[in-house]
C-alpha cells in the first residue's frame, strides 16, 4: 500500500490522532448535523459556499444560525465572537470554505478569552494566542470546498483591516473534529477545484523545494502525496471548465483529495520540518495581502518563477534545496527535464491545463512587495534581501518569461 493510499483507509490512526475527530465518507455529513441540530449547537456558514445554507435551512434554522460570509472581516469576526458569547453553546459547527473556517476557527477561541498577540508593526506576519479565561465550545468543521486544510491546522488569518491581516498560530485553533463528505464539495466549480488542488500541491512541495530541514519519511511521504494529488486533479479536470464537477462519478477522487488535504496538516508528516519550510508561501501571503487578491492567485503567479529559481540552485541557498526542487520537477513534471527555462513553462502549461493562469494581481510592484516581505516574514527569508524578493516578484511579471 503506498503511503497516499494508506491515508484513505478509515482503520487508521491518523482519523483519531490527539484531541480530533475525522468523519470521513458518504452520508458523514448530514448524521454529524443531525446529531449537532439534537444537541441545538450553533451553525456559522457561508451562504454562497456549496450546499452550506440548504444544510443550516434544513437541521438548524434560522434561530441557531449564522451566516458568515467568504472573506468576513473584522466586524463579521467580532459579530461571530459575541453570538458565541451570548448563546454559550456546547459545540459550534462551520459549514464553508478557509476562510469560513477560519472565522470560526478565531471566534471560538476569542469568546473564550483569549487574545492575539502580535507586533504592531509589519515587523512580523504572526501572531500567538494568550491564554484562555474560559471554557472554549467545541467546533466540528464542514469543509466545502477542497485544499485549504483549514480543518484540521493550528492556524487562522485575522484580518485587522486596511488590507492587513496577520496568521494566528495556536494547537488551540485545531477543530475538535471534522467531517469529510464529497457531497459538501459535489457543487464545486472547476475553477474552486483547481486553486484547492494547486493549493494542496504546493503545500506538499513547497517544503521539499524550500531550503529549510525536512525529515528524510516526511519528504517522501509528501513528494507521493503530491504525485497523486496531481494526478487526482488531472483526471477530474480533464472534462474543462464546462464540465460539472459533481457529475460523472468524481466523488471518490474529491473525497480523495479531502483526506490528503486533511493529513497535510496533521502532526506526523511533519517530523522533522523547519516550521519556516514552505518558502513561496510568504511571497504569496504578502503579495495577496498587499494586492489585495487571493492567495492562491498569487501562489500561481509566482510557482513558475520560482521553481525556474528552485531547480538553479546546484546544493542548498537561501532560495531553495536544488536536489530536492528537481526531485519535485521529475514527480510532476516528468517531461519537462532539467533545463530552468523549461521547468518554468511546463509548470505554467500544468497550471493553464488547470483553468489557472499565472498572472501578476493589478497594483502588483516588485519593489514594494520585495520590501513587504522581507520586513514582514524576517526570520523565515533569512539570507534574503529586499532586492533579491524583488527580482522574483519582477520575473514573475515578465511576460516576456
Amino acid at each position: 500500500m503506498s503511503a497516499a493510499d494508506a491515508v484513505a483507509a478509515a482503520s487508521l490512526p491518523w482519523q483519531s490522532a490527539g484531541p480530533q475527530r475525522l468523519h470521513v465518507g458518504a452520508e458523514q455529513a448530514r448524521a454529524e448535523l443531525a446529531r449537532l441540530a439534537d444537541e441545538r449547537a450553533l451553525f456559522l456558514y457561508d451562504p454562497a459556499a456549496g450546499p452550506a445554507a440548504e444544510l443550516v435551512e434544513q437541521y438548524a434554522g434560522g434561530a441557531r444560525s449564522l451566516p458568515i460570509p467568504a472573506g468576513a472581516d473584522a466586524g463579521g469576526l467580532a459579530r461571530a465572537v459575541r453570538e458565541i458569547g451570548e448563546r454559550r453553546p456546547r459545540t459550534v459547527a462551520v459549514i464553508g470554505g478557509g476562510s469560513a473556517m477560519d472565522t470560526a476557527k478565531l471566534a471560538v477561541v476569542l469568546a473564550s478569552g483569549s487574545e492575539p498577540r502580535y507586533a504592531r508593526e509589519p515587523r512580523s506576519g504572526l501572531a500567538l494566542l494568550s491564554r484562555a479565561t474560559g471554557p472554549a465550545p467545541a467546533l466540528i468543521a464542514f469543509p466545502t470546498t477542497l485544499g485549504t486544510g483549514s480543518e484540521t491546522s493550528t492556524v487562522a488569518r485575522l484580518p485587522l483591516g486596511a488590507r492587513r491581516s496577520r496568521l494566528v498560530c495556536s494547537p488551540a485553533l485545531r477543530p475538535t473534529a471534522a467531517v469529510l463528505d464529497p457531497c459538501l464539495t459535489a457543487t464545486l466549480p472547476p475553477s474552486l477545484l483547481a486553486a484547492g488542488a494547486l493549493e494542496l500541491l504546493l503545500r506538499l512541495t513547497g517544503p521539499l523545494m524550500g531550503p529549510h530541514r525536512i525529515g528524510t519519511a516526511a519528504a517522501a511521504w509528501m513528494l507521493e502525496c503530491a504525485a497523486t494529488v496531481r494526478h487526482t486533479a488531472d483526471t477530474l479536470l480533464a472534462a474543462g471548465p464546462s464540465g460539472p464537477p459533481g457529475a460523472g462519478g468524481t466523488a471518490e477522487p474529491r473525497a480523495y483529495l479531502a483526506m490528503l488535504s486533511a493529513a497535510s496538516h496533521h502532526v506526523w508528516p511533519r517530523v522533522g520540518m523547519s516550521p519556516f519550510a514552505f518558502l513561496l508561501w510568504y511571497f504569496a501571503d504578502t503579495a495577496a495581502t498587499v494586492t489585495a487578491t487571493a492567495k492562491n492567485a498569487a501562489l500561481a503567479w509566482l510557482f513558475p518563477a520560482y521553481l525556474e529559481r528552485a531547480v538553479r540552485v546546484h546544493e542548498r541557498s537561501p532560495w531553495a534545496d536544488g536536489p530536492r526542487a528537481r526531485r519535485v520537477v521529475n514527480a510532476l513534471l516528468p517531461d519537462a527535464g532539467q533545463d530552468p527555462a523549461a521547468v518554468r513553462e511546463a509548470a505554467a502549461g500544468l497550471l493553464r491545463r488547470w483553468g489557472i493562469t499565472p498572472a501578476p494581481p493589478p497594483g502588483a510592484d516588485p519593489a514594494g512587495l520585495g520590501a513587504d516581505v522581507v520586513s514582514s516574514w524576517p526570520r523565515a527569508l533569512t539570507g534574503i534581501s529586499a532586492r533579491d524578493a524583488a527580482e522574483l516578484y519582477a520575473a514573475a511579471s515578465d511576460p516576456a518569461q
